[in-house]
Formats: structure tokens, C-alpha cells, sequence
């Protein structure tokens, strides 16, 4: 499928989407950018080859151009995401357009991970004056994974959608995180010392361009996304991904926060969570709750009253969601 087509089908999908709602995000705006993106990076990446095909010899021009280039086939966001889209238009229609949080989660970093890892290294080296070689694997590995969380985040959408949820009960809390093993092996590990162990398996042993890896503990799948602001990337995604309830060797990993406890499914999401919180911009966790309360130990004496009221809270938060479990699961026997 050509670009051109790709392009059109989010235009018009973009274009239907603005006469019913301008302010909120929808999935076919975040796609229409991320498909944007991704033709930017493909220009740039034609304006650098021109470049660079002066200082090849004629032998490697005329044997390269018969051999399909693997990163210029990957800049596209690919035919399985515009058979996704189509599906989900069909069957959903403007529902599926609009989306979810869940998913506009994921597309949102999937367009800060290519604008980052794909973009800007290809747009440095466009501009350079002098001829500057590319991290050709690195920016082809982030452009896969980019079309691999893209695809991923359509396919769950469509699967929340089609799944309606009988049990009306209330979510566990946020605080409620229950860590893998060798995720608090390598926490442990990481406060008591400097270097640290990775025992992991590639999922593909046969593709090196796949970024996928497999827990040793739960076996779940860890897209080893890399960001530029974080060198220990890796490490801190396997020490921050939770228990697999199911122990599926093709269940996807589950991010969360240390400090705030909220999950993330995208691993390239997870990450700018963290480069936030460690830049302490306005945008991380520290700085949004520090500024809503301010539950320190001298407020918490002074006022023992709101402790009590909080723990009473939390109680009857817990009755109620196991009151409404019980009888989900009465309605499902039924």
C-alpha cells in the first residue's frame, strides 16, 4: 500500500472527526500525526542518501539500487495499521475513531518516540555541513517498534471495545502495585550497588531489529524502547514492570510508577513518565500531587481527625469493591 493512500485515509478521518468534536484528542488525530511524522523522517532520510550517494563508489551505487533499503520500507506506519483502522472503522465506526485514554496513552508516545529516536537524528545529519553517518540500526529498531505499538494499541482498543464489562466494581487502588521478583531483585540490586545483572532472553533470537524481550521470572514481554534521556533505559524498565497475572509467554508487560503507582502499558510512555520525574519539570507526578496536598508529618499530628477519616474512606472503598466482585460474579454463574 502506498503512502499516499495511508495519508488520505487519516486526512478524511481527521477531517470528519473536527465537524463533531475540536477539543478533545481523538486515535485518527493522533495517527494522522504520527503518519505525519513519519513522512518527515522519510524525506529527510531521501535528502540525506542524496547526500551521501556522492561519496559512494559507482559499484556500490549500482548494486544498491536494485536492494530494497529495510529502514526507507520501514519510515510508514504499514499496511496491517490501515487494515486495522478500516476494521474498526467498520465496525465501530466513530466510537473506534474517538478511542480511548488507554490508547491515545500509547499514541501520544509513540509520536514523542519517533519525533526523539527517529527524527531528530535524521534531521542532524540532513543539516550537517559535513557527510555524518546515521545510527542506521537504532533509528530502523525504534521505527519497528513504533509500527509494532501502533498496530498493538488498535488491536486493544478494538478488543476493549468488542468486550463488554459485566462487574460493576470499583478498580483496585493505585497503591495496590505488586512488583515481579526480578523486578525487586534488580530494585535491591540498584540501591546497593552500581552495575547490575540482566539474565533476559530476546524474544525473536532471528531478528535483531526486534526489541521485544521476556521477563526470566513471569516470561512477560518487555519492549526494550529506548529514550534518549535515560541511558539505563533497560534497567529501569524491567525494574519497574509488574507481576503477570497470567503467566502467558505472550502477555505484555505492565509498567508503574514508584511514586505515584500509576500503570502504564506502553514502555516508551513509561519512560518519558520517568525522564519527567527525574528532569522535575512541571509535567512529572512529584510536581502535580505536591501541588494538590501537602501531607507531611507536622500537618498529618496536627490534624489526627483527617488520618482516621482517610482510613475510614479506604475501608469502605475496600467493602464496597468486594460487595460488588461477589455479585459480578453471582451475575456471570447466572
Amino acid at each position: 500500500m502506498s503512502r499516499n493512500t495511508v495519508s488520505f485515509s487519516f486526512a478524511s478521518s481527521r477531517s470528519t472527526s473536527n465537524e463533531s468534536s475540536s477539543e478533545d484528542t481523538w486515535s485518527s488525530f493522533l495517527l494522522w500525526d504520527v503518519d505525519r511524522e513519519f513522512q518527515h523522517a522519510h524525506e529527510a532520510y531521501e535528502r540525506w542518501m542524496t547526500k551521501n550517494q556522492r561519496k559512494r563508489s559507482t559499484w556500490e551505487c549500482i548494486s544498491g539500487s536494485s536492494k530494497e533499503d529495510p529502514l526507507d520500507r520501514s519510515l510508514r506506519l504499514g499496511s496491517r495499521v490501515q487494515r486495522a483502522i478500516q476494521d474498526g472503522q467498520r465496525k465501530f465506526g466513530q466510537k473506534f475513531d474517538k478511542g480511548d485514554a488507554t490508547c491515545h496513552t500509547t499514541l501520544s508516545a509513540q509520536l514523542l518516540r519517533l519525533q526523539q529516536e527517529v527524527c531528530v537524528p535524521l534531521l542532524d545529519a540532513t543539516s550537517s555541513r559535513w557527510l555524518c553517518p546515521i545510527p542506521y540500526d537504532e533509528i530502523l529498531r525504534a521505527a519497528r517498534g513504533v509500527r509494532r505499538a501502533c498496530f498493538d494499541a488498535l488491536q486493544d482498543q478494538m478488543t476493549r471495545l468488542s468486550t463488554r464489562r459485566i462487574e460493576p466494581f470499583l478498580p483496585p487502588p493505585r497503591f495496590s502495585v505488586t512488583f515481579c521478583p526480578f523486578a525487586l531483585q534488580l530494585q535491591t540490586e540498584q540501591q546497593t550497588s552500581n552495575s547490575t545483572k540482566h539474565h533476559t532472553r530476546k524474544l525473536n533470537l532471528r531478528d535483531r531489529y526486534d526489541d521485544r524481550e521476556s521477563c526470566p521470572h513471569c516470561h512477560a514481554i518487555v519492549s526494550v524502547a529506548a529514550h534518549s534521556g535515560l541511558p539505563q533505559y533497560r534497567c529501569i524498565l524491567f525494574a519497574s514492570h509488574a507481576l503477570s497475572q497470567t503467566q502467558r509467554h505472550d502477555e505484555r508487560a505492565t509498567f508503574a510508577c514508584t511514586s505515584c503507582y500509576k500503570t502504564f502499558d506502553d514502555s516508551y510512555a513509561f519512560l518519558d513518565h520517568v525522564f519527567q520525574k527525574e528532569l522535575g519539570s512541571e509535567k512529572s507526578c512529584l510536581k502535580r500531587y505536591s501541588a494538590r496536598f501537602s501531607l507531611d508529618a507536622r500537618f498529618l499530628e496536627s490534624d489526627p481527625r483527617l488520618v482516621e477519616q482517610c482510613l475510614k474512606n479506604c475501608l469502605e472503598r475496600e467493602r464496597t469493591r468486594t460487595k460488588r466482585m461477589s455479585i459480578g460474579k453471582e451475575m456471570l454463574r447466572l
